[in-house]
């Protein structure tokens, strides 16, 4: 079967919902309680336009810029996404080397598969580490030295976490890492063959910071 055409971020997530089980696809594509401000994240994209000019000169354009003292191609950062490593296979490593390759920042999550020290070894860029603001400071502190020990350039703090929003998509599918194997999970996983054969190649199938 021929690879399908993406032409916009529409198709990447229709790809996604059909090779992604849904426990982790929900859990991407998705916000807690009601998801109004998921929704209104969403309408806020929608209405972003780019100004068009004319009879001007276009030859020397360039988006390259600088974030926190580092340069980048374009003023963009790869946001961190929990569980991407359970979207695909060592997703957090992939995603640093496209955001590399791309010449832009990449946030890793607390929650995510692939490790802090997994990203450094697998990387030749410092990457950045997003973290939760939570009440043991011990378990922060050493995440913290962890990061700074695996050279990330920056800390990105979720500030947002006093209560903990109910995720109702992920309590109705189960949401674990690894997956529990229960009979509507095994069906729902065989029916995404090259999601888990990427996961059984590879050791990275549970949270790795935590």
């Amino acid at each position: 079967m021929a690879e399908p055409i993406i032409t916009c971020v529409e198709d990447l997530r229709i790809l996604a919902q059909r090779r992604v089980p849904r426990m982790f696809y929900d859990y991407a594509d998705s916000g807690a309680w009601s998801e109004s401000t998921y929704r209104a994240n969403e309408a806020d994209f929608q209405r972003i336009r780019l100004r068009q000019r004319v009879a001007v000169d276009m030859s020397n354009r360039t988006l390259a810029t600088s974030m926190i003292g580092q340069p980048v191609s374009m003023p963009v950062a790869l946001a961190p996404v929990g569980l991407a490593g359970m979207q695909y296979a060592d997703g957090e490593l992939l995603a640093a080397r496209a955001a590399a390759a791309a010449g832009v920042p990449f946030t890793l999550s607390t929650m995510s598969i692939c490790s802090i020290e997994d990203v450094a070894e697998n990387t030749d860029k410092p990457f950045w580490f997003q973290l939760y603001v939570m009440r043991d400071r011990d378990f922060i502190d050493r995440l913290i030295g962890r990061a700074k020990a695996a050279g990330c350039s920056a800390l990105v703090l979720t500030l947002d976490l006093q209560i903990l929003g109910q995720r109702h998509k992920d309590v109705k599918n189960g949401l674990s890492a690894p997956p529990r194997m229960t009979l509507g999970n095994i069906i729902d996983i065989a029916s995404k063959p090259r999601w888990w054969m990427g996961m059984l190649g590879t050791k990275r199938r549970t949270f790795r910071n935590i």
